[in-house]
């Protein structure tokens, strides 16, 4: 299975030797940058890629110039005379990710919210609410997004 989505719109425009290279360099990318390659269009002259970075372990993350530059310099090698028109998405840290034990107490210390509170409000029960407010368990992505919203306002 290829790393580049719709590579096969490139059968046409090169041969199997360098799809396979180029597939190889789009899947280091994949595996150290967490960034992925999905050809929208491939014409006479233009190629059209959107390019996606995923969250990483290291939590660095290319900038859209970045991204743009790592595609056109990928895909110039093998098509050096078509005009490669990039989409990037860089990784967007989700909100929540701040959301663990000290941040939570904090929160709750600033606005005076004790468990309680926390639970009649959501409907929670209080056990739950306090095991995971002292960090005795895990918080789903969902408890995270419910303890951020509920504490942000």
């Amino acid at each position: 299975m290829s790393s580049i989505q719709n590579i096969n719109l490139l059968d046409t425009l090169l041969s199997t030797e360098k799809i396979i290279k180029l597939d190889k360099a789009a899947s280091r990318h994949q595996e150290q940058s967490n960034t992925n390659f999905h050809i929208r269009s491939a014409s006479a002259k233009n190629i059209e890629i959107a390019t996606v970075q995923g969250e990483t372990s290291s939590g660095k993350y290319a900038t859209e110039p970045a991204l743009i530059k790592r595609t056109e310099d990928l895909f110039r090698k093998y098509l050096p005379d078509y005009k490669i028109t990039v989409q990037p998405e860089t990784f967007q840290v989700s909100p929540t990710s701040v959301v663990n034990k000290a941040w939570i107490e904090k929160m709750m210390l600033q606005k005076g919210i004790r468990i309680k509170q926390i639970a009649f409000d959501t409907g929670l029960d209080r056990e739950s609410v306090a095991e995971w407010v002292t960090g005795k368990r895990s918080m789903s992505q969902i408890i995270k997004a419910l303890f951020y919203y509920y504490l942000s306002k």
